[in-house]
């Protein structure tokens, strides 16, 4: 009869045990959650990095092409005509084979179809340089974004 008058008053956990099992689940979380934040961050690292060389791939056909380097960085989705070139060289603009990127898949800058946007900069700005810093004398691009990857490089360094 003691056995049955025990069985009867275990029917939930204690304090003790319940404490336990929170405390075993707030570790896992912090283990856990920084982990999880460093994947988003590396992943817009790998984006910034891809749409970087993108950019530079581009540049580097616009150059091949017309003997000049974009004078903006809105050249290289100018239309298929050159009308919205702004390069003023006639020889470049009659070269002219763009647009050199084009407008299929992945995040853009609103108002400029094909050109990517950095992914560290706000969604809703369509300031070209507000994403990336172009110098069109030696056709370099760099990210506009301030700050260190998680490996400690500068963004503009990338």
């Amino acid at each position: 009869m003691t056995l049955s008058k025990f069985a009867s008053r275990r029917r939930g956990f204690t304090l003790i045990e319940l404490l336990i099992v929170i405390v075993v689940i707030a570790i896992l979380a912090l283990i856990v959650i920084p982990r999880l934040m460093g994947a988003g961050r590396k992943a817009k690292e790998a984006s910034l990095k891809g749409n970087l060389q993108q950019l530079r791939n581009a540049i580097s056909q616009f150059q091949a092409d017309t003997g000049v380097y974009p004078s903006a960085l809105t050249d290289l989705v100018a239309k298929a005509d050159g009308s919205n070139l702004g390069i003023t060289d006639t020889t470049a603009k009659a070269s002219y084979k763009g647009p050199y990127l084009t407008p299929s898949g992945g995040v853009k800058i609103t108002g400029y179809p094909g050109l990517p946007r950095n992914p560290f900069v706000d969604a809703t700005e369509t300031d070209v340089t507000k994403h990336w810093t172009y110098e069109s004398t030696g056709g370099t691009v760099k990210s506009a974004f301030t700050g260190e990857t998680i490996d400690k490089e500068a963004f503009t360094d990338l």
